[in-house]
């Protein structure tokens, strides 16, 4: 297979992802939580009750997705991101006894491919971040170093870090030809989430 060839089959693989996804995708856009959080009246309460929920899926997915994928991705220690939902969290006034009482999801990926469905929904959640890091500096005043780490995510390195993550997740799914198992782990985990923040 040549460099023309495998460029063609990722493009087709990445369009038939968002396509597969769209429906699961849309979903987690109208839960009420992630609609909350766009809200122009958001609260700190509404802002902290969404970070709380988010946190049980981030961390359960470094706990146990970025093990599965090590042998892939060299900078997973970088793209963690539980410890500024805790940073923000205390930056906004929560008291630790609360933070304490968070409930982690496991997640259980059956092989790399699984793995590899859930980061993408994970790192994607990334992109979205944008958006709601200026929404919340603009309705509640926070940024990066007080209270908004988590949405700020990788600051201007967002873009070069979301290519870089798919170029290796397209190439393996279709090198290894596990395209219908990642897209059905990224389907799996739309919904996962979704009813994680509906809880």
């Amino acid at each position: 297979m040549n460099v023309a060839s495998v460029g063609q089959d990722t493009d087709i693989f990445l369009s038939n992802l968002r396509t597969a996804t769209a429906e699961s995708h849309k979903g987690l856009e109208d839960n009420e939580r992630s609609k909350g959080i766009l809200s122009s009246e958001i609260s700190i309460k509404v802002y902290q009750d969404y970070l709380s929920r988010m946190y049980g899926v981030v961390a359960g997915c470094e706990r146990d997705v970025y093990p599965v994928l090590s042998g892939l991705y060299s900078d997973l220690e970088e793209r963690k991101k539980a410890h500024m939902i805790l940073q923000d969290l205390q930056a906004t006034g929560m008291e630790q006894a609360d933070i304490d009482q968070f409930s982690v999801y496991s997640f259980t990926p059956a092989d790399v491919a699984e793995a590899l469905g859930i980061m993408y929904v994970m790192e994607g959640s990334t992109l979205g971040g944008k958006v709601l890091f200026k929404h919340v500096q603009k309705v509640l005043g926070l940024d990066k170093n007080s209270g908004a780490s988590f949405f700020w995510g990788y600051g201007t390195e967002t873009g070069p870090k979301w290519k870089s993550f798919v170029s290796v997740f397209a190439n393996y799914a279709v090198s290894h030809g596990v395209q219908q198992n990642v897209i059905q782990g990224a389907t799996q985990t739309f919904n996962t989430v979704d009813n994680w923040l509906k809880a």
